[in-house]
């Protein structure tokens, strides 16, 4: 069932959730003394300000708080101007919400605050009778949201890292866990295919979250513009640095299960386990890694003494001992400017221009929200129920731009409320004081903030008990509230999948050639960037190679989660999920052996090496750019994909002479990474593109 999961509490929203529930109390605690009608119209201002903050808030505060003041106040009150006019609030429905809907091109935090305007106009909806004057809801409405805002960004300015922290600890936890993971792959009866499927997802939801934290890097950056480097900085790039090597992969386990024996798997598998939960781990003993560096020592001198045992093996192993140092030394990263580059943003001007192209998803998906919400408010027209008006609130939290999150949230959205109706009855039942009911709300709104993120069927139940309480504090009938509620979510949920379906749906397989097309783009320059530090000596990471591993790796996150996607999607839209399957193996395993390439980076001692390891370098970009080609042009102007391999073949029996000690890892790596390539060329050959 959708509400029982294992509960991680790392992953929990702390941060909102406090701040909402003590600005609840203290709001709650006035209405108690003063007009508990206004304080419960205060607190909700303070749940969609709640839901509207992010990272990008902090960026240019002064602008966010404008923001958020005028977006609300022209949300409230244009519905508190226009209800009782049906046509003409038909007609401003639909237009601000394509407008609003449309917003996220401008940046993260504009699309926030646009989805909680629209939420603050439904609240001023639901509530409009609540009061013998209308316009006093918008003004307690935006004044509970602006003190939520004003709170915020003193509890930042106590501590502006304080978010960007638990994001960094969360990432090293995934890659603790990505870890623990791949020491399966030690175990005798592992399932070798299964688990690089696991470690494939494992590493593409590193990278999201590695995403996550470079754009608030990036805010951060933009208010601190004389601070060159940080704490955090260099987190991020160990955590990138780690990322990379641990998903590097140096041997083939099928043929290392047959030639080693069990002892050394089990040594291998039990050091493996150990750094894990180092990487794991906040506090750690300085004395574990001579123990770490002795247990890989042992293992060394173990390999050295059998016959027929895999020199990879050994590449392996040194890449260990790396990943033990990065574990217990801080590392700087010697760059004069540890600046990323902005992200792109669009001005206003092109915001408006670009209104009507239909041709982005995000003008379809506000076209089809706007075409929603309409549909919803005539649906409530034609009821004449003021309850009504929370079929519109579901349409709006659970359309979503693909099928995959819109699905997924309206089975929460459907578990939810069903329990949270079933435990706002029993409330209901047992006829609670009005102090009490008093008392547990800001308990429900800290278990909402809590679990909107992390399981959003919990985060609906509770706010539904909310709305319960709100309404038998008011002195509506709760009861009959309940009972509508549970018909409209599930109206909801019907509009909501229908308007997936049939309202300029973007399936996944129609963007399937831009995203591989750019995935192989961005491996070309990450391969780029390694061969130039082999040329150059270079073993320090340079701003250039860092952007070129980190789109790599981005660009891997968004197919495994466009292959997950179109998994949700109508069977008849999955024709070619069979190969994208295929294809994330591969490509993973193609930026694994880059990865492997990468890590072991040295000064070549032959210039004869360095020829031919460039015109192998100049292979493999013509490789990776006619297969760009093939899925990028349309038929007639697609290039021939040649079967012959050859050449490929030849340049590597070219280089393998040339190559002494641990340089031969570069003709062994290059060799997989050949293979993958010819792969990928098959599968393009014979999939369905």
């Amino acid at each position: 069932m959708a509400l029982i999961q294992h509960f991680d509490y790392t992953k929990l929203n702390w941060t909102i959730a406090v701040k909402a529930a003590g600005l609840a109390v203290a709001i709650l605690c006035l209405g108690l003394i003063f007009d508990l009608n206004i304080a419960l119209t205060a607190t909700l201002g303070v749940v969609a300000a709640g839901l509207a903050d992010s990272p990008d808030f902090y960026q240019h505060r002064r602008q966010s708080i404008l923001l958020m003041a005028g977006s609300f106040s022209l949300a409230t009150l244009s519905v508190t101007l226009l209800f009782p006019w049906p046509w003409l609030f038909a007609i401003g429905l639909f237009s601000s919400t394509y407008l609003f809907m449309r917003m996220p091109v401008l940046g993260q935090k504009y699309g926030s605050i646009s989805l909680c305007s629209l939420i603050i106009a439904i609240y001023t909806m639901l509530g409009y009778s609540t009061y013998d004057n209308p316009w006093v809801q918008p003004l307690w409405l935006v004044i509970g949201a602006l003190s939520y805002a004003l709170l915020s960004i003193v509890v930042y300015e106590l501590h502006p890292t304080g978010w960007l922290d638990k994001q960094l600890d969360q990432v090293f936890r995934q890659i603790s866990l990505y870890q623990l993971t791949k020491t399966r792959l030690f175990q005798r009866e592992a399932n070798i295919t299964d688990i690089q499927v696991k470690l494939t997802a494992q590493s593409a939801d590193i990278a999201e979250q590695l995403g996550v934290i470079r754009h608030a890097l990036y805010v951060h950056q933009q208010r601190n513009k004389q601070q060159v480097g940080s704490i955090q900085m260099d987190r991020f790039f160990k955590a990138q640095l780690l990322h990379e090597r641990l998903s590097s992969s140096h041997i083939d386990y099928q043929r290392l299960h047959r030639v080693l024996p069990r002892a050394i798997l089990a040594d291998t598998r039990a050091v493996l386990v150990k750094i894990a939960r180092v990487m794991g781990a906040k506090n750690v003993d300085p004395s574990l890694e001579q123990e770490l560096i002795a247990a890989v020592d042992n293992i060394e001198q173990a390999r050295s003494s059998m016959k027929d045992m895999p020199p990879r093996f050994a590449y392996m192993l040194k890449n260990l001992k790396k990943v033990i140092a990065l574990c217990f030394h801080e590392q700087r990263f010697p760059e004069p400017e540890q600046r990323f580059s902005p992200f792109k943003h669009i001005s206003l001007k092109q915001y408006l221009s670009q209104a009507l192209d239909f041709s982005h998803s995000v003008n379809r998906h506000a076209l089809r929200m706007a075409t929603l919400m309409l549909a919803a408010y005539g649906l409530i027209q034609l009821s004449g129920d003021e309850h009504a008006y929370w079929l519109m609130l579901s349409c709006l939290l659970v359309v979503k731009p693909n099928y995959h999150d819109t699905k997924k949230r309206v089975d929460k959205r459907v578990y939810g409320t069903i329990v949270g109706v079933a435990l706002a009855a029993a409330v209901s039942y047992f006829q609670l004081p009005n102090l009490l009911q008093v008392i547990m709300i800001p308990g429900l709104v800290l278990v909402f903030f809590l679990f909107f993120h992390f399981n959003y069927a919990i985060s609906v139940a509770f706010i539904t008990v909310f709305v319960s309480i709100s309404l038998d504090l008011q002195g509506f009938p709760a009861h009959e509230a309940l009972l509508v509620r549970i018909i409209v979510t599930l109206l909801g949920a019907l509009m909501a999948m229908l308007a997936m379906r049939y309202l300029w749906p973007d399936w996944q397989h129609k963007q399937s050639r831009n995203i591989i097309s750019q995935l192989f783009a961005n491996i070309t320059n990450y391969q780029t960037a390694i061969f130039e530090q082999y040329f150059n000596g270079q073993i320090e990471e340079t701003t250039a190679f860092r952007l070129s591993r980190y789109h790599a790796y981005q660009s891997e996150a968004e197919l495994v989660r466009h292959w997950q996607y179109m998994l949700a999607e109508p069977s008849d839209k999955q024709r070619l999920s069979p190969d994208l399957y295929q294809l994330v193996g591969l490509s993973h395993h193609l930026l694994s052996h880059l990865s492997a390439l990468s890590t072991h980076r040295t000064q070549l001692q032959s210039k004869q090496a360095e020829q031919s390891l460039a015109n192998l370098g100049q292979l493999i970009q013509n490789e990776l750019q006619v297969m760009h080609d093939y899925l990028l042009l349309k038929n007639n102007q697609r290039p021939q994909l040649s079967r012959d391999f050859d050449d490929y073949s030849r340049s590597i029996n070219q280089l393998l002479p040339q190559l002494v000690g641990s340089e031969l890892l570069i003709a062994y790596q290059l060799q997989l990474i050949g293979k993958d390539l010819k792969n990928i060329r098959q599968l393009l050959l014979n999939g369905k593109w």
